[in-house]
């Protein structure tokens, strides 16, 4: 493979096969992870190469076949040749067409039904059609029949997946509909300018153009006009539907290396045409790549046809990657009731016993969720995934999560994250440690990670200056009766000290209290481990000794301090070092593994307890602290926070701290478990100044207080905000939000408030109902027909009720105005009220807005498209 390439596209009946074009057109087939006899031809996913096409070099425009027997692929040239290729060493002219008028190839699509018909489109010319239909069993295309669009040029071309009819969208402003099942093709026209790209919903219903920024959804059942318009802040470059996700829409945007993705769906309801999309950006690179500038843009998308949200993507016109999306999780939306969560199942995965074998998707009910294929669904994305899940409970897969969050934003979870605090919750352990280490580190309102306090990639800065002390050795002496040659060398620093201090453990002289502390806890094995750890073997044997006495099954405890105390390190470490790898597959305890592995080291190699992953991070790392030299310890530092982003591990931010490490922990963890809660009550309770501005942190924070507003939580919400408040600077910028008049654009609230003494009740009422600046009338409520702020209806006992020094009178919430956020009609709220009870239609006689709807105050039964 050289010189950059084009595009990339799966096969859609060969799903082991995909083709990349440019200056190359080259075949290539995936491989398994078993089959590593030979090295990949690609550097980011395991491939053998197949073959290349060397008749046709950069090309225009390439598109893989439907053919079922052999991969197929038609290539457009710049001068407007067409040619087929199989891949084959055989050469046949039928397979080539030139147009009459020579003009770039802009565009192929190949027909689902009948595998056999491509549409090929070509640029404007004044005597030649633009748009050819050729059936490549019959030869070159000649009858009239074939040709459409005289004098016109095609942008983009499509096939509707249920009916022989193809869409094109044609000179810039056109899309057409040309009906192919009849001999006297009929066609139909919509003037739209979103024709630079066209894409067919899955399940043949929808309909997705675009032109620059603005995406365009149609229902082909009803086509002349369009659904929604879709906005976005830069150009797109791709538009494409998921094949297994019948309502996902990816979207590559210029010079981005992020994938946009809207979940398009409806309201349920015949008769309404009313749809909503949420939209989210994902970035598809590994993590370790994200901030390296490895990958700057991503240029090209290509879902693989069968496997669930699995994708081929090409990154910076050179690099061929393989991406799977996140788990994806559905909602039965209401915004009063409980929300669901289902696994959606893939559309090729096998049907569940009993359920229907069409190839239609099967209706999951809403209202539970199988554990089994949760399960399954799990184990799928572990598969090639590029994040991991091991620290993704199985039982978010088998609970209800927005239901577990909203208990817990009930409870005040993270508003005051204090271990008291915690641990009245309904916590999972690794979350309830992962708070514990948090507030263990945070001090002088700052979260100092390990890597910043052992002075780790410092350089010459004056924080490298504070961290660095000096650091000291000591030979430590094994206790009498325990003859050893292999000596044991601890490092001590004020900074190590001090990391010790974060990782939960105490200084010498408090061991003895530390290790009371433990054992009181329950925590017998781990306090046994830290008494080895600091060579107090018989300390240890005393602590599994009375253990074993409280235990129901106190086999194990009893072994090992039985073994511990008769250990001799010269006479046992050889015969133990034979034993411990068959017998550590039979300790269940981590803690007890960790002991004999420390007991049976050779010479001042600690892999084997830094590398026991059942031992908290905290301890491993103080292990670490205690036992490695300087260079070693930096090296184990950067693996550590390298792995935990990569798994998406909360404990790493005890290395990182406040830091953009951390920040990649945070993202991390949020991908593999959807816990938007979590990330964003850490990010405000930890994070500060520049960080706390990172635009992740900021869209989960905005998420999860869109969260707390959805359940009317406005007491949570504000308490939020308060903490957020005070994290940004002191200095209180000027309100931005204000009621401004239709006219002169003043704001209205404003030069009312700056009036400071009393008005008679004539001119007050004058002023409330129309705009101080420049005395135009404010907006009339749809139903009474009445300026905003005229006083209607208010009692004696209201007005007095409702005075206010200075002479004017506030109204009370039933007077006040309120308005559609999407249709901008409204009135006096008690009358808005009033009307929604009976109806769900805008008020205003012209427009069809469901404002009711919209504000979802009542449970409205949503569902996707499809």
């Amino acid at each position: 493979m050289s010189g950059n390439i084009h595009g990339i596209s799966w096969f859609p009946n060969f799903p082991d096969k995909f083709v990349s074009w440019g200056q190359e057109i080259n075949l290539y087939e995936v491989r398994s992870k078993e089959d590593s006899t030979q090295k990949s031809r690609l550097p980011y996913i395991p491939v053998n190469f197949l073959s290349n096409e060397t008749r046709y070099q950069y090309a225009r425009c390439v598109a893989t076949s439907y053919h079922s027997d052999q991969p197929i692929i038609a290539v457009g040239l710049a001068d407007g040749k067409i040619g087929i290729c199989n891949f084959r060493d055989t050469y046949d002219s039928s397979w080539e067409y030139t147009p009459r008028q020579q003009r770039m190839c802009t565009c192929l699509a190949w027909n689902e039904l009948d595998a056999n018909i491509l549409a090929i489109g070509h640029d404007r010319h004044r005597s030649d059609s633009c748009i050819t239909i050729w059936d490549i069993e019959r030869g070159v295309p000649k009858e009239t029949a074939n040709f459409f669009g005289l004098a016109e040029s095609a942008n983009s071309l499509c096939w509707d997946h249920n009916h022989r009819m193809l869409i094109a969208g044609m000179s810039q402003k056109l899309i057409k509909l040309f009906d192919l099942r009849q001999s006297n093709t009929t066609c139909q026209s919509i003037q739209t300018k979103t024709v630079q790209g066209l894409s067919v919903a899955p399940n043949g219903n929808y309909l997705c153009s675009y032109v620059d920024s603005v995406i365009m959804l149609w229902d082909l059942r009803a086509i002349e006009r369009p659904l929604r318009q879709i906005q976005s802040s830069r150009n797109h470059m791709q538009i494409s539907w998921c094949p297994t996700r019948t309502s996902l829409l990816s979207s590559l945007q210029r010079d981005s290396p992020y994938i946009t993705l809207y979940d398009i769906r409806s309201v349920d309801n015949e008769s309404c045409r009313e749809v909503y999309h949420v939209k989210r950006q994902i970035s598809p690179l590994p993590a370790k790549y994200q901030h390296s500038g490895k990958f700057a843009t991503v240029n090209w998308l290509s879902w693989h046809p069968r496997d669930f949200e699995r994708a081929l993507l090409l990154a910076d016109a050179l690099n061929i990657l393989e991406f799977r999306l996140p788990a994806s999780l559905h909602t039965a939306f209401s915004n009063r009731s409980k929300l669901p969560l289902l696994m959606q199942r893939p559309l090729y995965a096998p049907a569940p016993v009993g359920s229907s074998t069409n190839n239609q998707e099967p209706t999951q009910a809403p209202s539970s969720c199988s554990t089994n294929s949760a399960s399954s669904s799990l184990n799928e994305y572990n598969v090639g995934s590029s994040l991991s899940f091991d620290f993704l409970e199985r039982e978010l897969f088998e609970e209800d999560l927005l239901e577990e969050t909203r208990q817990r934003a009930m409870q005040d979870y993270g508003i005051k994250p204090d271990n008291t605090r915690l641990a009245e919750l309904h916590l999972s352990p690794y979350l309830r440690n992962v708070w514990a280490t948090l507030n263990n580190m945070h001090s002088e309102e700052r979260l100092t990670g390990l890597k910043a306090t052992l002075g780790i990639n410092l350089g010459h800065t004056s924080e490298a200056l504070m961290a660095s002390s000096r650091i000291e050795s000591q030979l430590l002496q094994w206790p009498d009766g325990i003859n050893s040659s292999n000596k044991l060398v601890t490092y001590r620093s004020e900074q190590r000290d001090k990391a010790l201090q974060l990782c939960g453990w105490s200084f010498e002289h408090e061991l003895d209290r530390f290790i009371d502390e433990l054992y009181a806890n329950k925590e017998f094995s781990r306090a046994a481990m830290i008494c080895v750890f600091h060579l107090k073997v018989l300390a240890a044997c005393n602590i599994l000794s009375r253990a074993a006495d409280k235990q129901r099954d106190p086999s194990m405890y009893r072994i090992t301090a039985i073994a511990l105390s008769s250990f001799n390190a010269d006479r046992c470490s050889s015969t133990w070092r034979n034993q411990r790898s068959s017998a550590n597959m039979q300790i269940q305890d981590p803690h007890l593994r960790a002991i004999f592995s420390f007991l049976t080291l050779e010479g001042d190699n600690f892999d084997a307890v830094l590398r026991e992953e059942g031992i908290s991070l905290a301890d491993r790392v103080a292990f670490a602290c205690k036992y490695l030299s300087e260079t070693k310890l930096t090296e184990y530092i950067k693996q550590r926070i390298q792995r935990c982003i990569e798994c998406g591990d909360l404990n790493g931010l005890l290395l990182t701290g406040e830091s953009l490490d951390g920040i990649n922990i945070l993202q991390a963890y949020m991908d593999a478990s959807f816990d938007v809660q979590t990330v964003a009550l850490v990010a405000i309770n930890f994070f500060r100044n520049e960080h706390f501005a990172d635009n992740r942190i900021q869209y989960w924070v905005a998420s999860y207080l869109d969260y707390l507003n959805s359940w009317g939580l406005w007491e949570k919400r504000a308490e939020l905000d308060i903490k957020i408040e005070n994290i940004r600077t002191s200095t209180r910028s000027a309100r931005t939000v204000y009621l401004s008049c239709n006219f002169c654009g003043k704001s209205v609230s404003n030069a009312l408030l700056d009036e400071p003494r009393p008005r008679s009740t004539s001119t007050s009422t004058n002023r409330l109902s129309s705009c101080p600046s420049c005395r135009k009338p404010l907006p009339r409520c749809s139903l009474c027909l009445m300026h905003m702020g005229t006083m209607i209806n208010t009692t004696a006992s209201e007005k007095t009720s409702t005075e206010l020094q200075g002479g004017w009178q506030m109204k009370p919430f039933s007077k006040w105005f309120s308005w559609c956020q999407t249709c901008r009609h409204g009135g006096h709220t008690e009358h808005i009220v009033q009307w929604f009870k009976q109806n769900s239609e805008c008020p205003v006689s012209s427009c069809n807005c469901r404002c009711f709807d919209m504000d979802g105050t009542k449970p409205n039964a949503l569902r996707e498209i499809s």
